[in-house]
């Protein structure tokens, strides 16, 4: 698939995380909206390195009717490259599913635009504000028509968008009643 253009998709997916809350312990699952390459979850097309198999990665992508708007439409931004990437260029992709911080754990990229094409590459995990260089992943990268990736990613922005038009309260009771969500 390397060099061929990709067809960049979004499918409901989940993942969990154990909360606490004393001697409690409750597994709580997150819904979000996972990236597909040409129909394939981006996490199953990247080798992770044997020493990390024991960690799989659990993290989500930004698209979640849980976090503010505001939040997802910057990370959608990166990903249009409307906002620079962090400090180090990379753009983030899966991120820490409790609190989306970079420095929990990121699976971060390179975001190469041009007219026709946008590639996204040098696929590494950053976790450490003292690390220089994220740990970098076995060398792969995914190309895709930059038309279609820009459509996809501006209608999850409007989705988005609208949603922050709504109070609070009632994005909480849409989300909690399952309606007009975009990982349904």
């Amino acid at each position: 698939m390397e060099n061929a253009v990709s067809r960049l998709t979004v499918a409901p997916s989940t993942s969990s995380w154990i909360e606490s809350k004393g001697d409690e312990h409750r597994d709580r699952p997150l819904p979000f909206l996972d990236f597909l390459v040409s129909d394939r979850p981006l996490r199953d097309l990247l080798d992770v390195p044997e020493d990390w198999e024991k960690q799989p990665l659990y993290e989500t992508t930004a698209l979640r009717e849980d976090w503010r708007p505001k939040a997802v439409i910057a990370y959608l931004d990166r990903l249009l490259g409307i906002l620079p990437g962090y400090y180090d260029g990379r753009v983030s992709l899966l991120l820490c599913p409790v609190c989306g911080d970079l420095w929990c754990g990121a699976l971060s990229m390179e975001l190469t635009l041009l007219p026709q094409t946008v590639t996204w590459q040098k696929f590494g995990w950053q976790g450490d504000a003292d690390d220089d260089e994220p740990q970098p992943f076995p060398e792969r990268s995914f190309t895709f028509d930059r038309d279609e990736y820009e459509q996809l990613l501006r209608a999850l922005r409007e989705h988005y968008k609208k949603r922050a038009l709504m109070p609070q309260p009632v994005r909480n009771i849409l989300r909690l009643l399952g309606l007009g969500s975009s990982t349904k």
